[in-house]
């Protein structure tokens, strides 16, 4: 069956994540993404369309950082929301540099 929905709070892999996205489904991310330790989180974000990710509070629980270990509540969510978008301006400059010229890459004052 096709069923589609949001995978909420997700915690998988950047692989899995683009087979439910190829599926139709959302991917959902709490203030775990903003947690240090939080790789994975980060490597799938940063490698899948973002018509595709929602950002979550799952109140009253997972606060973003700062607020981590305190009552989650929907006032909380610009810190994801932040990270989300400094993910996007980090890749696209990354793909920016990638564009350049190999030669300007190497020897960017020449």
């Amino acid at each position: 069956p096709t069923v589609k929905g949001v995978f909420h709070c997700y915690s998988g892999s950047a692989e899995m994540a683009k087979i439910l996205v190829k599926k139709g489904w959302y991917i959902g991310f709490t203030g775990v993404l903003t947690f240090k330790n939080a790789r994975r989180a980060v490597e799938v974000v940063q490698n899948m369309p973002l018509d595709r990710l929602m950002v979550e509070t799952d109140a009253p629980y997972m606060a973003p950082e700062p607020h981590r270990g305190k009552r989650c509540d929907s006032s909380m969510i610009k810190h994801v929301l932040w990270l989300r978008e400094e993910l996007e301006r980090r890749k696209a400059a990354d793909n920016a540099a990638r564009r350049r010229p190999k030669s300007e890459r190497s020897h960017p004052h020449a």
